[in-house]
């Protein structure tokens, strides 16, 4: 549900081309730095068909065994995702939206960077996310969701996808954000894109829904920063 959305869309492609500069969360590979790291004790305590799943659902060109628990839990919680709230249609179309994006701007010679290099992304993930967890507490975690990843039909939430779907979501900008991880990030981010509007004039940012939703979103801060915002209806 990446490449489908965006070709259905022309609008969204039509803003990238006119833009100067393309702004994504990262761009840069976490193979990088992952696959130099030692190996996670931690996964000894997996059973053999809870590693081969792990192997399984890790991309080839990272070393799984090098992860940690929470990048783990991550990688898992998106396979259960893909498994259980996409269509069979949605399924074939294999390439992920960012992916595209950053595609379509290499092949269109549109200016591409990350708003902060994967390695950064991961450290805030592994700083945040169950972040009073004992460790043991995440290996029972990782088993759960495991289970949950390799059983059959399942009532997951699908909030997110069925919003993509109908294209309807509703902000509370009056709300906080409950995810750190994501306010953070928004206030390193927006003085980065704020600098990229004043040079390039036109810049188009593709960051996750939740990263612009909120009184700490990317929306309100730009609007605190004297932008408005105008919405755009979608097909």
């Amino acid at each position: 549900m990446g490449k489908d959305f965006l070709l259905n869309n022309n609008i969204i492609l039509e803003k990238l081309k006119k833009s100067k500069i393309a702004l994504s969360e990262n761009i840069d590979s976490a193979k990088i730095f992952i696959n130099k790291r030692n190996e996670n004790l931690q996964l000894k305590k997996m059973n053999k068909n809870e590693l081969q799943t792990i192997k399984r659902i890790v991309p080839s060109y990272i070393d799984s065994n090098k992860m940690t628990l929470r990048e783990l839990i991550v990688t898992i919680d998106g396979k259960i995702t893909q498994k259980f709230c996409l269509t069979d249609k949605e399924k074939i179309d294999e390439t992920k939206m960012d992916d595209f994006i950053k595609e379509y701007c290499l092949k269109n010679r549109i200016k591409l960077e990350g708003l902060e290099p994967t390695e950064k992304t991961f450290d805030y993930l592994n700083h945040n996310l169950y972040s009073n967890t004992t460790e043991e507490k995440l290996i029972e975690i990782i088993k759960s969701k495991i289970k949950l990843l390799n059983s059959e039909n399942q009532n997951i939430n699908c909030l997110i996808l069925n919003e993509y779907r109908t294209k309807k979501h509703i902000f509370n900008f009056e709300r906080e954000s409950q995810e750190k991880f994501i306010t953070l990030r928004n206030k390193d981010w927006i003085v980065k894109i704020d600098n990229a509007i004043q040079e390039k004039e036109k810049a188009f940012i593709f960051v996750g829904l939740y990263h612009l939703d909120f009184k700490e979103g990317l929306l309100e801060l730009l609007k605190s920063r004297g932008y408005s915002v105008e919405e755009i209806i979608l097909n």
